[in-house]
């Protein structure tokens, strides 16, 4: 039998070594979280936006933005920079994120031709001089103020709640032990190994009486501070700065930690189509013009030479974005929105020459894009006549055309083949395209519309250029992340502004629509918004397919689905989607597509705009609950353990079980070495295959709650009662024989923690599994080796048969709630 290291240095090196960890671990992830603030400050700056520098077009980030560059404007987009307007068509703006004031101001290039950076084009078009740029402007002083809140979140509210009941429990049952275990002493029941008591009055010396105060008073605070579960913060820390690093390498940024928690109870996802479940890498595939169907693009001889032209006038100036021809290269850059460089692109192939057709008449009136109206126009002064070139939704400019050009360059009536001319616009759709017209009237000169409202109106004797059927694709892996989502109890609907053949045909490519005869699964926004809100909380739940749905339609989809009992989380891309994102429960920006106002009302930025990212997020947060689920009832069991044996054995057996050193190494083990085994590992696929968890769930199951008590009940039968037969030792003995004891108590606590981790992590893996973890494992290998360096070393050493059945009693206590229940079941009751 060995002999314990003597020595105040051994008790202070143990506070120390419990301690040191607790502080390095909190330090290191409030590290890691302050380097993600960084990240996501430099994301939402990180917009892509068109700029002319030095006479040249190019695509740079909205942080890489310099005075003196020229950025054009279009509807839908923020202002990334202060600055001067010299171009200006209908150009109204708002201003309220700075100035306060809900008016929308229209711009003009001699009364207010001012440009304040973080402002929202709300219509029309125009070119603005950067004059400020950074924390110059407006918009970065204002950002520079910002700060975050110190409002509770759920997850904390509920975790404070269990720590504040945890301590006052543990300070109400260890204040008794100690009160017993002074009024023991002090009545003369406390007894020496003779027989006589410890304190008689008169006999015993004040020093000696303040010595076994003393001895109490630290045994009953360090049983407090190693069962108070203060290490759930640490825990916490370490699964959020874990997760949200993880989820990073998967392309998903954090912005508030509360989205991680409320993404793990999501019930349904309210997806844009563009960009997000499709590539947004848009090409014109099919054209109906003259008369003639291609669906080859590379043949383009078959249209004749007016109606070209015609068609290459209408491309090349009535559209914001731009080709750009660079010296030694074969194919031109262009740029534009996705739905422009398609059809810019579209004219390259017809042979179009883009700054000879820009140049070459002169503008005398642009109409912005209208998304409401689904149209926009040009007006030019061609030699002698007057040209008004109209584009927009196939459907809107159709219903305006009285003639078409046909394939002798003449203008026929429509009317015989406008049924013809429908019937493509539906296959088209049908086929999961967006499909567009261009049109053009001619005027003779001194006869064109002269006010901006009739020069705005479309008129109803357009000649039809062409239709256009635009297509784009899904992504590859979208159909699988889809059906992951359904297997998990997510719904996923589609909001687009697109027709319903159209819609139709990509959710089905998805995997959204299953049954598409089901009438009340895809609606249009217009059929949507009329219902009352009683009707729309009802009818919403059954719709996966939202179609030519606006910004507001999309805000009321999402109050109607949170009303009926949904989760909702909504994705963006616009500065219309702001409202929708605030009224989700968690909003997700897109990094590549998304504006910076779009990633400021976000909780989380998807960086690749991947709608299979968004699943992945989904994952990563299941398996953050799991895994704060995990550590919590191991904590909860280590608490209750500990202050069951200690208040137990100080109240009937008149002992301290536990020295004030092994508490403290008992805190190290569950608040540190517990956390980092429970707090990495691999993001379990399976946890998509189980429904979401309601928020009102408890997150400690009834099952979770029934397994400890049996756990603890059997071990505190086997530390207390068993222990004196295992070791042929009685209560109340003194000496080596009872420290052996003790030290016995203690290394079995310590394995049954060890095999506890076992089991908690057994949950969601096989043990295959478990085993390949080399965090989990290094920690248990860490646990264990301390653990016999400290019996061996620094305390009482105990024999191989000691070591033997401390194993086994950590084992069996496992065993013993296998057979009555299984293993965790996380996440529900």
């Amino acid at each position: 039998m060995g002999v314990a290291i003597h020595g105040s240095w051994y008790v202070e090196a143990c506070t120390i070594l419990a301690i040191v960890p607790y502080i390095i671990v909190t330090a290191s992830t409030e590290y890691m979280q302050s380097r993600q603030s960084e990240k996501i400050s430099e994301e939402i700056r990180n917009v892509a936006l068109d700029v002319i520098r030095g006479g040249r077009r190019f695509t740079v980030s909205s942080s890489d933005i310099v005075v003196g560059d020229i950025v054009p404007l279009k509807n839908g987009f923020q202002v990334p920079a202060d600055g001067i307007l010299f171009v200006a068509n209908s150009l109204k703006i708002d201003e309220q994120e700075l100035t306060g004031s809900h008016l929308i101001v229209q711009k003009d290039i001699l009364k207010d031709p001012f440009l304040l950076s973080g402002s929202k084009v709300i219509e029309g078009i125009g070119t603005m001089l950067v004059t400020s740029v950074g924390i110059n402007t407006e918009w970065g002083k204002k950002m520079e103020k910002q700060h975050e809140t110190d409002e509770e979140k759920p997850f904390q509210v509920y975790l404070k709640w269990l720590a504040i009941s945890a301590s006052l429990l543990v300070i109400l049952l260890a204040s008794v032990a100690c009160i017993v275990q002074l009024c023991r002493y002090f009545f003369g029941r406390t007894k020496k190994s003779d027989g006589t008591p410890l304190y008689m009055p008169g006999n015993t010396s004040f020093d000696e009486a303040m010595d076994f105060v003393i001895k109490s008073l630290s045994f009953g605070i360090a049983t407090i501070l190693v069962t108070v579960p203060v290490g759930l913060y640490v825990a916490v820390l370490l699964n959020l700065a874990y997760t949200t690093g993880e989820m990073i390498t998967d392309k998903a940024l954090v912005q508030n930690l509360y989205a991680c928690e409320r993404m793990g109870y999501v019930t349904t996802i309210l997806c844009h189509k563009t960009g997000i479940l499709t590539k947004n890498k848009m090409l014109v595939v099919d054209v109906w013009a003259g008369g003639i169907r291609m669906q080859d693009m590379g043949d383009v001889s078959q249209l004749p030479s007016i109606l070209k032209e015609l068609i290459i006038e209408g491309i090349a100036r009535n559209t914001n974005g731009s080709v750009v021809f660079e010296t030694g290269v074969t194919e031109p850059e262009v740029y534009g929105s996705p739905t422009e460089q398609a059809i810019l692109s579209w004219g390259n192939k017809l042979g179009m020459k883009f700054d000879e057709a820009r140049s070459g008449s002169p503008v005398l009136h642009v109409i912005p894009f209208n998304p409401k109206k689904k149209y926009g126009g040009v007006a030019l002064q061609i030699g002698t006549r007057n040209h008004v070139h109209w584009k927009g939704s196939a459907k809107v400019i159709l219903n305006s055309c009285k003639w078409y050009m046909d394939k002798d360059n003449k203008r026929i009536a429509i009317d015989e083949q406008k049924q013809e001319m429908e019937r493509i616009i539906k296959d088209m759709s049908m086929r999961g395209m967006r499909c567009a017209a261009l049109a053009y009237q001619s005027y003779e000169l001194g006869t064109l519309p002269t006010t901006d409202e009739e020069l705005s109106t479309l008129p109803q004797d357009l000649v039809l250029l062409a239709i256009i059927g635009i297509q784009d694709p899904c992504r590859p892996d979208t159909k699988n992340a889809v059906k992951l989502c359904n297997s998990g109890g997510v719904k996923v609907r589609m909001v687009t502004e697109d027709d319903v053949s159209t819609a139709q045909a990509i959710a089905t490519d998805c995997g959204i629509l299953e049954n598409s005869d089901d009438p009340d699964v895809i609606t249009t926004g217009a059929q949507f918004r009329v219902l009352y809100d009683l009707d729309r909380e009802e009818k919403a739940p059954k719709i996966l397919v939202l179609a030519q749905a606006s910004p507001k339609d999309s805000l009321l989809f999402v109050e109607a689905l949170r009303r009926s009992g949904h989760v909702v989380a909504a994705t963006g891309m616009g500065i219309h989607d702001t409202m929708t994102l605030r009224a989700a429960h968690v909003s997700l920006a897109m990094g590549i597509g998304g504006t910076a106002v779009a990633k400021e009302n976000s909780d989380i930025i998807i960086l690749d705009d991947n709608f299979d990212t968004i699943v992945k997020v989904i994952r990563w947060c299941r398996y953050l609950y799991t895994n704060i689920q995990r550590y919590v009832i191991f904590r909860v069991t280590v608490s209750v353990l500990a202050v069951a044996i200690c208040v137990i054995e100080v109240v009937f057996y008149d002992a301290f079980p536990l020295n004030a050193v092994q508490l403290l190494l008992l805190n190290l083990i569950a608040d540190i070495f517990g956390a980092l085994a429970l707090a990495y590992g691999p993001s379990a696929r399976k946890l998509m295959g189980k429904p979401p968890v309601g928020e009102s769930d408890p997150l400690i199951t009834k099952t979770m709650w029934f397994k400890m008590v049996i756990q603890v009940i059997y071990l505190v039968q086997l530390a207390l009662i068993h222990s004196d037969s295992v070791l042929k030792l009685d209560h109340g003995h003194t000496g080596d024989a009872e420290k052996v004891k003790n030290t016995f108590i203690f290394n079995s606590l310590v394995f049954c923690l060890v095999f506890n981790e076992f089991e908690i992590r057994s949950g969601e893996q096989t043990l295959t599994e478990v085993l390949k973890d080399n965090m989990f494992i290094f920690t248990i290998m860490a646990t264990i080796i301390v653990q016999i360096i400290l019996v061996e070393f620094f305390g009482i050493r105990l024999d191989m048969k000691k070591w033997i059945i401390s194993i086994l009693e950590g084992f069996i206590s496992q065993v013993a709630t296998r057979f009555p229940l299984k293993v965790y079941p996380y996440r529900r009751n």
